[in-house]
């Protein structure tokens, strides 16, 4: 499995585990914590922070649809049932947090 990693992930080839815990999970806590931390300071980290958000957008959908295309790959284990419900889950939390973050700056 020699390649780009996103792209082997972008077409489900890549292990379930490692695109839902480690692409997933890991990074979306590292750029959570990133926007938080840069949008708290105010100033040109506050503009860097919303750089950060349009950034996490085409990140958001290559995470969902690596997600769902590997679960499909895993079989139809309670792994890859789980995998798909909390990529649901995941995708509606990611457009609220866009949307309500981005409300909250334009009428603060």
């Amino acid at each position: 499995m020699a390649g780009n990693p996103l792209t082997i992930h972008w077409r489900g080839e890549g292990s379930l585990a490692a695109v839902f815990w480690g692409w997933g999970v890991v990074v979306s806590t590292i750029v959570t914590a990133a926007f938080v931390a840069l949008t708290a300071a105010g100033g040109v980290a506050f503009a860097a922070g919303q750089l950060l958000l349009l950034a996490f957008v085409p990140y958001t959908v290559w995470i969902l649809v690596s997600v769902w295309r590997s679960a499909e790959r895993a079989g139809t284990g309670w792994r890859a049932v789980a995998a798909r419900w909390l990529t649901v889950a995941w995708a509606i939390n990611a457009f609220f947090l866009i949307v309500f973050v981005e409300l909250d700056i334009a009428l603060a």
